[in-house]
């Protein structure tokens, strides 16, 4: 019964996706995590996704599929908005360099 339960437990954990934020540090960042999950998140294709960045954990919030071409903002451990990535102008730099050449995905921390 015990490796029953434990196998439900394991598929339920499996089966899970990242449709509500996880918690994560500072708070500041959680709190903008949870935000636009909630308020500007587009119904499909949105996601924050962590990264390193020039020595820096960075957080890009993509607002997904959208009617607007919205630009992704960047987003740095203290809060601070670096750049923007993405939009009408199709940005793919942050402070010079390319962002996804240089950047190293680390999780995702919300989708939908």
């Amino acid at each position: 019964m015990k490796v029953f339960t434990c196998i439900i437990i394991l598929l339920a954990i499996v089966s899970c996706n990242n449709k509500h934020p996880q918690i994560v540090e500072p708070p500041c960042v959680a709190d903008q995590v949870i935000y636009f999950s909630e308020n500007e998140a587009c119904d499909t294709g949105a996601s924050v996704r962590e990264y390193n960045f020039e020595k820096d954990v960075v957080y890009v919030f993509d607002h997904g599929i959208c009617p607007a071409d919205f630009e992704h903002a960047v987003v740095n451990y203290d809060c601070d908005t670096i750049g923007y990535l993405g939009g009408l102008a199709e940005n793919t730099e942050i402070n010079g360099k390319e962002f996804y050449e240089k950047a190293e995905f680390v999780r995702t921390l919300f989708e939908n």
